[in-house]
């Protein structure tokens, strides 16, 4: 059966969780958004590390203070990890060179707290996948993709 970017999924634990990205991320574009969104401690920002060292990145970490990190590993390919928890207004996103971006040929794109964003916005041309966390319990998340 084919892997359907439109799902839900629980994991129980982080090796689940690192395994959803494993399996995934075959299947997103060269030029890919992953709007993230789900309550502090929901697994964004795991979630973001795990990407990176399955692409062979290193050293993540939350850009929540400067908005935007920049990763690249040895082939030349960029992930983009965005953090809009402290935005505090459209001038905030302006500022941190966010619409830039999507000047790029290619690039992984990954927003957390992505729902403090008008998806219409969103250049067309670019893959959206829409990344909702849920916790169910102290390690138990739900996971909701769906294309947008």
């Amino acid at each position: 059966m084919p892997f359907a970017l439109n799902s839900e999924r629980t994991v129980s634990n982080l090796s689940e969780l690192k395994e959803f990205w494993v399996e995934l991320l075959p299947h997103i574009n060269d030029r890919c958004i992953l709007l993230m969104s789900g309550d502090v401690g929901a697994g964004k920002t795991t979630s973001v590390q795990f990407i990176a060292e399955i692409l062979g990145m290193r050293d993540v970490q939350s850009p929540s203070f400067a908005i935007h990190l920049r990763y690249e590993n040895a082939q030349g390919r960029t992930l983009d990890h965005l953090d809009l928890y402290r935005l505090k207004d459209d001038d905030d996103l302006e500022s941190s060179g966010f619409w830039d971006l999507f000047a790029q040929k290619n690039s992984l794109i990954i927003i957390e707290w992505a729902n403090r964003l008008d998806f219409d916005y969103l250049p067309l041309n670019w893959q959206r996948l829409e990344v909702k966390y849920e916790k169910l319990g102290e390690t138990e998340r739900k996971i909701t993709t769906r294309l947008v």
